[in-house]
Order: C-alpha cells, then sequence, then structure tokens
C-alpha cells in the first residue's frame, strides 16, 4: 500500500513546507508504505495460516465425531446404484473464533484440544496505525483521514476568507459528524468495515469541533468544553461496546483521557482531573468485564501514569500528599484488577492471558511514583514496598486457591512481585540505590514471563533492563556507602542484582528449548554477569568492615562459601553452577599465594585463618564428593590440589610454630616444614588403598599426581638441609645420625621408598621396572649428600670446624676424612653390586674411586708432608687392595631387582 503512504507524506509535507515538502513528504511516504508493507507482511500471513489450521482441525473433529457421514461416503464412492443418493447433510462449522471469545454459545461443535500455537510477533511501534490505514477497505479509511484533514482546512479557510459567522461553520460541521455517526450506525450489519470507519470520522470530527470552538475561537468556556468533550468520550465508548468494535473504544477513551488537557487553562484542580481519570478509569475496568482488549488496556495505563507523572513533575508539592496519594493508589488497584480480569477472559482461550506490560509496568510505574511521593517521610519507600508485597502475595494466594490451573501463570507472577517488594523493603529500610535494585527485580520477572509465553520482546527487554540497572547502580556509586555491615544499600543492591541476573540465566536453563540457541550462549552472559555482582558485593564489604590483618581469611571464608552454595544449587539441576563451585581449589591455591606473599601475621592459622583453612578444606571435600560423577582431568587436579594444600598450609603453620617454642632455633623450623609433607605421604603410602574415598577412588590423583610434588619437596629439602644447617640440636647434645636432623632426613628416604614401592604396586607406569633407575639415581644421590652432611656435621660440632664452604675446603682433617668416607662409600656399592649382579651400580662405586685418586695426586700430593695427607695414601691404598679381592666387576647378565 505504497500509495497510502504517498496521500499521507504529501499532506503532511504541504503542511510543513508548501510545495518542495508536498513532493519531500509524498516521497518518504511512498518509501515507508512499501517498507511497512514487507514488514507486516510475514506477521498478516502467519496470522492467515494459523487460522486455516484451526479451521482444518475443527473439520477433522467434526468428521471423526460423525462416522456416519465418512461410512457415507465411503459407500457411495464404492456401490453403483440406480436409485440417487440422498443428500449427505451438511456438516457443522465450529464457529470462529471471535465467537467464542465474545461469549457465544458452541454446544454444536465438538471441543477441540490443541496445542497452543505460537503467536505473532507483536507490530513495531507505527505498525498499529498503519495496519488500520491499509487492512480491511483501505480507500474507506483513507478517506476518512482525507476527510478530517480537509474539514481542518476547511475551517481555517473559512475563519481567513469567509464572511460566514464561525458559529455557523462549527455547527455545520459538528451536523455533518453526527450525519456520518448515523449512517455509520444504520450500515452496521450491511457492512460492518464501512460502518465503523464512516463513525470513527464522525467521533474524530466531534472532538475538532469541540476543541476549535474551545481552544481556536474562544466560542465557549472550559468547563463547557470538558463536559462536550466527555460526552463524546462516553458516546464512543458505548457505540464501541455495542458492536464490539475496539477502534471506536480506543477513539473514544483517547478523546476522553485529552479532553481536560485539551480544555485546560491551567487553574484547575488536580483533585478533579485524577477524580475524572479515576471514573474513566472505572469504565475501561467495566468494558474489560466484558472485553478483553488489551489496547485499551495499555492506551488507559499510559494515559493515567504518564499525564499523573507529567502532573507531578510540574505542580507536585509535599503538602498535597494527602489529595495525591489516594489516587496514585486507586490508579495501582485498578490496573491489577484490570490485569486479573484481563487474565481471566483470556485464559479459556489458551492465548498469552497475562499481559506483562500491565502486570510488570503497574508495579514499576507505580513505585516509583510512590517513591517521590513519600520521600519526605522516613521510611516510607520501605512501607510502601512491604504494602505492595502483602497486596500481591494475597493476590497470589486467593487466584491459586480459586484457579490453581487457568491462571497458573499470573499466580506465579504475583508472587514473584510479592516476593521482590519484599525483598526490597529491607534495602529501603536502611539507605537509598533501591531504584537500580528493582529494575534488575523488574528486569528478571519480565524476563521470566517472556520465556513462559514464549515471546522475544519481553525477554530482550528483561535482559536490558537488568543490564541497565547495574550501570546505573555504578553510576551511584559516588554517593558513599553505608556503615551498617552487609544491611547496606550497596552490598544488599548488588546482592539484588546479582540474584535477578541468576535467577534469568536459570530459567533460560529450565527452557532451553523454548529460548534457543541463541538464549543459551546469551545464558553464559548472564550467568557471569550476576557472579560478578555477587563478588563484587562480597569482597567490597570485606573491604569496608574486616580489619586489614584478616581481609585475607575473611575472603577465603566468603570465596568457599559462595563455591558450596553454587555446588548445592548444581546438585539442585543447575548445570553452569557447578564451574565456579569447583572452582575453589583455584582459588585457595591463590589465597595461600597471596598470603605468603604478605604475610597474613606470620603463619596461615592466625586470627580468622584458625575458621577459615579448616572450613575451607572441609568444603573442598564436601563439593568433590557431591560431584564425583565428574570423570576429567580437571577433577583429578582438584583433589591433587586439595593435597599440595594441606601439606604447604601444614608445613607453614609446624614451621612457624615450632619457630616460635625454640625461640628462633634454626634446625627445629626448618625439621617442621618436612614433617606434614613427609606424615601425608607415610600415610597414604602405608595405609592409602584403605581409603575408599578419596584415595581409591582416584588413587592417581593421590598416590601419583597428587604426592609427586611432596615426594619432590623431600628430595629438595634433604638437599636444602645439609647444604645450609650444620644440625645443632640446642639444648640437646649432638651426636651423629641420632641428632634430629639426621634422624628427619632418615624417614624423609624411607617414606620416598615406601611411597615408590606403594606405586609399584599399584602397577602405575611411572613406577615400572623399566623405570626404576632414575628414582634409584635421585635416591642415591640425595643419601650421598646426606652421609657427607653427617660426616661434615660432626667435624663441625666436635673439632670445631666451621660449618662453610671455604672453611671446609683449606682444612686438612676435612679433606682426609672425606677421602677416607668416599673410598669406604665405593667400597660398600661395589660389595654390594658385585652380590646382587648390579652392574651399574658397581660402575657407580668405581667412578667414586676414581674421583677419589684424582683427588688425592691432584690435590693432596701437592700438600705433601702432614700426617693426614700419609694416612690418607695408606688408608686409600689399603681399602682398594681389598675392593679389587671381594669385589670384582659383576659378569654381563640381565640386572636383577
Amino acid at each position: 500500500m505504497w500509495f497510502i503512504g504517498l496521500v499521507i507524506g504529501m499532506l503532511l509535507g504541504g503542511i510543513v513546507g508548501q510545495g518542495a515538502g508536498a513532493l519531500v513528504g509524498g516521497l518518504l511516504g511512498a518509501i515507508i508504505g512499501a517498507v511497512a508493507s514487507a514488514l507486516s507482511g510475514g506477521s498478516r500471513h502467519a496470522a492467515l495460516e494459523a487460522r486455516i489450521a484451526a479451521l482444518e482441525r475443527s473439520v477433522d473433529a467434526l468428521r471423526r465425531a460423525s462416522p456416519g457421514v465418512a461410512q457415507a461416503d465411503t459407500a457411495g464412492a464404492t456401490v453403483h446404484t440406480a436409485t440417487p443418493a440422498a443428500p449427505a447433510p451438511e456438516p457443522e462449522v465450529a464457529p470462529p473464533i471471535e465467537a467464542i471469545a465474545a461469549g457465544a454459545p458452541a454446544a454444536a461443535a465438538p471441543r477441540v484440544e490443541s496445542a497452543p500455537e505460537e503467536r505473532p510477533s507483536a507490530p513495531l511501534p507505527g505498525m498499529a496505525i498503519w495496519q488500520w490505514l491499509s487492512g480491511g477497505n483501505a480507500l474507506v479509511r483513507v478517506g476518512v483521514v482525507l476527510l478530517f484533514f480537509g474539514v481542518a482546512f476547511l475551517l481555517k479557510y473559512a475563519y481567513e476568507h469567509t464572511q460566514i459567522p464561525i458559529e455557523a461553520r462549527l455547527i455545520a460541521v459538528a451536523l455533518g459528524a453526527l450525519a456520518m455517526l448515523v449512517i455509520g450506525w444504520r450500515l452496521r450489519a450491511r457492512n460492518p468495515v464501512y460502518a465503523l470507519a464512516i463513525q470513527g470520522g464522525g467521533v474524530g470530527l466531534l472532538y475538532l469541533t469541540v476543541f476549535g470552538a474551545f481552544r481556536l475561537f474562544n466560542l465557549i468556556p472550559g468547563e463547557a468544553a470538558f463536559v462536550l468533550l466527555v460526552a463524546i468520550a462516553v458516546l464512543s465508548a458505548m457505540l464501541a461496546v455495542l458492536q464490539d468494535a475496539l477502534s471506536l473504544a480506543v477513539l473514544g477513551i483517547s478523546g476522553g483521557f485529552l479532553a481536560p488537557v485539551l480544555a485546560s487553562t491551567g487553574s484547575g484542580s488536580h483533585v478533579m482531573l485524577f477524580s475524572y481519570y479515576a471514573l474513566l478509569n472505572l469504565g475501561i475496568l467495566a468494558i474489560a468485564l466484558y472485553r478483553a482488549w488489551r489496547p485499551l488496556n495499555l492506551l488507559g495505563f499510559v494515559f493515567t501514569f504518564g499525564i499523573g507523572a507529567l502532573w507531578g513533575t510540574r505542580f507536585y508539592r509535599p503538602e498535597l500528599f494527602t489529595s495525591t496519594e489516594p489516587f496514585l493508589i486507586l490508579f495501582f488497584v485498578l490496573y491489577v484488577a484490570i490485569a486479573v480480569i484481563f487474565a481471566l477472559r483470556q485464559a479459556p482461550l489458551l492465548k498469552h492471558y497475562v499481559d506483562g506490560t500491565i502486570v510488570f509496568g503497574t508495579p514499576l510505574v507505580g513505585f516509583g511514583l510512590q517513591t517521590q511521593l513519600v520521600g519526605e517521610f522516613e521510611y516510607g519507600a520501605a512501607w510502601s514496598a512491604l504494602a505492595a508485597a502483602a497486596l500481591y502475595l494475597a493476590l497470589a494466594s486467593l487466584l491459586y486457591r480459586r484457579h490453581q490451573e487457568k491462571l497458573r501463570m499470573l499466580v506465579e507472577a504475583f508472587l514473584a512481585l510479592g516476593v521482590i517488594f519484599a525483598t526490597l523493603a529491607i534495602p529501603l529500610a536502611f539507605e537509598g540505590r533501591w531504584t537500580s535494585a528493582a529494575w534488575a527485580l523488574e528486569g528478571a520477572a519480565a524476563y521470566w514471563v517472556g520465556v513462559r509465553q514464549v515471546r522475544r520482546l519481553p525477554r530482550a527487554f528483561g535482559l536490558l533492563l537488568q543490564f541497565a540497572a547495574g550501570i546505573a547502580f555504578l553510576v551511584d556509586v559516588g554517593r558513599g556507602f553505608g556503615s551498617t555491615p552487609i544491611l547496606n544499600s550497596f552490598t544488599l543492591g548488588c546482592v539484588l542484582i546479582a540474584g535477578a541476573a541468576l535467577f534469568s540465566n536459570r530459567t533460560i536453563e529450565r527452557h532451553a528449548e523454548q529460548v534457543g540457541h541463541f538464549a543459551m550462549q546469551t545464558a553464559v552472559v548472564v550467568f557471569v554477569w550476576g557472579l560478578g555482582w555477587w563478588l563484587l558485593g562480597g569482597l567490597h564489604e570485606i573491604h569496608l568492615h574486616v580489619p586489614y590483618a584478616e581481609r585475607g581469611h575473611a575472603t577465603l571464608l566468603f570465596l568457599a562459601a559462595s563455591c558450596a552454595a553454587f555446588s548445592l544449587l548444581s546438585a539442585r539441576g543447575w548445570w553452569i553452577a557447578r564451574y565456579p563451585a569447583l572452582a575453589l581449589a583455584p582459588l585457595m591455591l591463590l589465597a595461600l599465594g597471596v598470603a605468603a606473599q604478605e604475610g597474613w601475621r606470620g603463619h596461615p592459622l592466625a586470627g580468622l585463618g584458625l575458621a577459615a583453612w579448616p572450613v575451607a578444606f572441609v568444603l573442598h571435600l564436601n563439593i568433590l564428593h557431591r560431584h564425583d560423577e565428574l570423570e576429567n582431568r580437571y577433577m583429578t587436579f582438584a583433589h591433587a590440589a586439595g593435597l599440595w594444600l594441606l601439606a604447604a598450609v601444614g608445613a607453614w603453620e609446624l614451621g612457624w610454630q615450632i619457630d616460635q617454642a625454640v625461640a628462633g632455633r634454626r634446625v627445629w623450623p626448618l625439621i617442621a616444614w618436612a614433617l606434614a609433607p613427609g606424615v601425608l605421604l607415610a600415610a597414604l603410602a602405608l595405609g592409602g588403598e584403605r581409603i575408599a574415598w578419596p584415595v581409591m577412588r582416584r588413587p592417581r590423583a593421590y598416590l601419583w599426581i597428587g604426592v609427586a610434588p611432596l615426594a619432590a619437596f623431600l628430595w629438595a629439602w634433604t638437599l636444602y638441609a645439609n647444604f645450609s644447617n650444620d644440625g645443632d640440636p640446642a639444648p640437646l647434645p649432638y651426636l651423629p645420625l641420632v641428632n634430629p636432623l639426621d634422624i628427619a632426613q632418615m624417614l624423609g628416604f624411607t617414606v620416598l621408598v615406601l611411597w615408590w614401592r606403594a606405586l609399584r604396586d599399584h602397577a602405575f607406569d611411572a613406577a615400572s621396572p623399566a623405570r626404576a633407575a632414575w628414582p634409584a639415581a635421585l635416591l642415591g644421590a640425595a643419601g650421598f649428600v646426606f652421609l657427607n652432611g653427617v660426616l661434615l656435621r660432626t667435624l663441625h660440632h666436635w673439632a670445631e670446624i666451621p660449618y662453610r664452604l671455604h672453611a671446609m675446603l683449606r682444612s686438612d682433617l676435612v679433606q682426609t676424612s672425606l677421602s677416607i668416607f668416599w673410598t669406604v662409600l665405593a667400597l660398600a656399592a661395589m660389595l654390594f653390586a658385585t652380590r646382587r649382579a648390579l652392574r651399574s651400580l658397581w660402575f657407580t662405586g668405581a667412578a667414586l674411586m676414581a674421583v677419589v685418586v684424582v683427588k688425592l695426586f691432584l690435590v693432596e700430593l701437592a700438600k705433601m708432608g702432614g700426617v693426614e695427607r700419609i694416612v690418607s695414601f695408606i688408608a686409600v691404598g689399603i681399602l682398594m687392595l681389598v675392593i679389587g679381592y671381594v669385589a670384582p666387576i659383576p659378569p654381563k647378565h640381565p640386572e636383577s631387582a
């Protein structure tokens, strides 16, 4: 219908810009008309296809309900006789959907059960006007529009160029409008579309005549104009109800709401204005009892709250509260009632009976206006939220008892609104920032309704409203923060925004098939958004109200509790909640790293850490047990990480406690650092197979990946202990091999051997015989260092040689002792290798012996003359003779273990 756009564009362009404007307006109108036709075509086709499908199902149901007809048809097709068959009775046609909606009897038509069909997408803004112009008899409707503009131009022209009194001209126009109403009324049965168009034009001309007489020509006072406009509105509403004509109702109600605005002189009473609007809304409520006209409800909602908000912005003062508050409450209750009535009329038709705009728009707009009215009262917003919560919860309870199945979705919507307002009452009672929280919760509720009704627009609006709420909340951060812990506007606001986003994510998950693939991808963004707000609120609260020394431990408690909560939610079917739940192990590792860097008062169990770390470990195991069905590498890492953390925290705490007990003696805290890893390693090596969960459930995590770093730590600890500590056991005396440091190292070597044997018993690939050479070499190297350390520490304590590398190298006693000791070690290794036929060990002993010989000739011979050097040569020579006799090289054959 591009030509309709062309005509309207030329008219509007001519008004604005004369000839050139008419040309440009006509061109733009034609383009817009063509585009609008293309956009609206799809929805009209979808609607027609839906109606055709409904009629086909009705016909099929009728055929199934009348088997005789089908049998007669079959007989007529197969049996040929000379007698003509009697005409088959015509099947009854099911009444149209409009008749059912209007309450027409449908007893003759069988009940057809069918799944509710998806409603065509709502038209774009302005498309309703276009569909009115292009639908039905388009020429008549365009003619009405042209007539309306023509009369307006005629009045202006006659006022400027003719001598006929303006009163006579206005009376003539009014009589013409009445004539159109009469003609339209008489034609309502023969040509209803034409009749309604004529009547709509007549109502419009009456509005135009009264408005011109009052505003343009000052012929009637404002009171008379107001009465006339109200009369026209009532007349059009009556005509609309009698003829079931929504367009006339919309026209009449629009004129009714605009009447006080058009007839206003600026000196009227707001009580009279709102009283009049209350009567109009009662009329809309009365119409809603008989007609489920959603556009009419929306129109009244927009006019009532829109004009009311404009009045409040310009004229409201606190002293007007008592005369304004009752009207706001009345309008709020009226539109809640209209939403319920609309749902009661629409629910039997299996259509979208929850009008999301009215259901959620009423509390959103009404509560926003209410907070402006009660801004001067302490806790006014909180009491208002509590009252709204009570109203919605009472309605939800009442509708649930009487219409449990029929209005289930509306019950759930009212229940959600009741919970939202009850939740809002808490932060409103303390501090501000309620607007953003309210937006977020309303957005979550709107998204939920959009999902239940399979409508994209409410879903998009709900998500956008939540993101806008978060941005508005952050913009308002500069106002400061409350002094009350937790129960302040910032923390509770973060919690509400997070809860809205997480609720929306859960809604998407539960209705994955309805929302589609794109919404499932959006769900991840929504979940991350909600999780971020939750963490922001908690961490910010810790930063404000927890002392600096305890912030790390408080953060660990908060994160551990959050992970446990998400784990519980995941167990109830919320699959994405498992990701933050299983993040506890990395978070604990991060917390330990931060603690090591910042000190945290010297040891991990200081202050609040005495509760934080044990609780974190218990929740860690609880989460792993709850998600034990998962089989992936991350679960193996999480189990192993718990073992690493337990060893690290235990070693740190024991080291600090022992260091404090012995007043800084270096050897005791050094030993303590090996106790926790060593005990864990020994417990798993000796008794791990008796622990069904978690050790034997995941033996690789606990006996290999989790323990291997502990074993490596013990091995490295022995090297560090021998090179860095003299082993002073004060206040105990020093005795070789029976002092605390030597005993701890020997126990460490024993634990490492036991662990390696446990690996072989459980048939791990890393402990296979083919790979046994490298751990034996590492243990041998560590043992060699340990034995040399024992010798050097003994010389330090008994011969008073300083335990420093430079002093040891310059000492003749140390050099002689090392030569003899290495020779003895070589003798023992080669003798053991000969008896066990271990050629690799024998050659290792021989290499050590060669080192001793080279050392004697290169070092000792250059310093010939001392008794120690002579003893070295004689002792080494004798020992080499003994080696040659008792430990010959083993024969070449496979080495036995």
